[in-house]
């Protein structure tokens, strides 16, 4: 009798995790875009071959930091936005910050805002926030850096994202004052554990697409942005 209650005990663990898992690989399966995001550390780009592999759009690096935008423009920038476009790809921005306070912050989105206004961006631009120079801050002055940072850029018409790392939406900022921002969520796994809504999910660090020589991030996407965007007259449209 045990070992029969035991073994049905078994059957049902073992049926709740595969209907579990079953569950969450429908909801990430249906991802409306797979796409990349690149920087200088990426290389040259045959953006043809990228374009043929299947990818559909690309979240590139603009620029980090503030106190010399020459300096702090990434050197791959022209080359990858025009790279993107003669292939068709819909491109997205990112800022990766180093801001400690408010006034670095608005510096940053400063900074962000020019090179965001020399092409037109169809998929969200974003502050990355993740660097360790944000971590002897609290919750709340990081999340005033940020909230700084992206009301800045939203408030030149753009449609804006924050990207972050699944243990800092968790611990390091208050999401909820984050909300009127679309999430780009970074969590390098087989599936997403974040509980908040998320347009944008970097899935791995170690992709290989053809037309990029070693690893790049590979990511998913959920809404329908180019649309809105072109519909909204956002982003440079």
């Amino acid at each position: 009798m045990k070992r029969a209650i035991l073994f049905l005990l078994i059957c049902l663990i073992l049926g709740y995790f595969a209907e579990l898992h079953e569950t969450t690989s429908t909801a990430e399966s249906q991802f409306l875009a797979k796409g990349i995001d690149v920087s200088k550390w990426n290389g040259d780009i045959d953006w043809g071959a990228v374009v043929a592999s299947g990818i559909q759009f690309a979240i590139i690096r603009t620029s980090f930091g503030w106190s010399n935008r020459d300096k702090f423009t990434d050197p791959k920038l022209v080359n990858n936005i025009n790279g993107a476009k003669s292939v068709g790809i819909p491109i997205g921005a990112y800022h990766y910050s180093y801001a400690t306070n408010p006034t670095e912050a608005i510096w940053e989105a400063d900074f962000f805002i020019d090179r965001l206004r020399w092409t037109s961006w169809e998929y969200p631009v974003c502050m990355d926030m993740e660097d360790k120079c944000q971590l002897r801050l609290n919750t709340q002055q990081r999340t005033d850096v940020a909230l700084t940072f992206l009301d800045r850029v939203a408030s030149q018409g753009y449609y804006t994202a924050i990207y972050s790392n699944l243990n800092w939406t968790r611990n390091y900022l208050d999401m909820n004052r984050l909300s009127k921002h679309d999430l780009w969520i970074a969590q390098w796994n087989g599936h997403c554990s974040c509980t908040l809504p998320y347009g944008m999910w970097q899935y791995t660090d170690f992709g290989s697409v053809p037309g990029i020589a070693g690893r790049v991030n590979l990511d998913y996407s959920y809404k329908d942005y180019p649309t809105y965007i072109k519909a909204n007259h956002l982003n440079g449209f």
